[in-house]
């Protein structure tokens, strides 16, 4: 399948299913960047990072926290 195929499929999707093919492009990408090496620079941002959310530095957020918010902005349905 072309990519112009899945540009001209995704147009005819309600809003809601944008969203979720939109999640499973994210996860899939997210996927293969696991796989790669990290830099020294990133692998230093990571645990810089990590060590502020468990020093309670930096709060988090659920991600059906992100979902909802990102729903309500562009007037999805959760």
């Amino acid at each position: 399948m072309s990519i112009e195929v899945l540009k001209t499929e995704t147009v005819k999707l309600s809003k809601l299913e944008r969203l979720e093919f939109l999640q499973f492009l994210a996860d899939l990408l997210s996927n293969e960047e696991r796989t790669e090496v990290l830099s020294v620079q990133k692998e230093k941002t990571l645990r810089r990072r990590r060590e502020e959310i468990k020093s309670g530095k930096v709060k988090t957020i659920s991600a059906q926290q992100v979902k909802a918010k990102l729903a309500s902005k562009y007037g999805l349905q959760n």
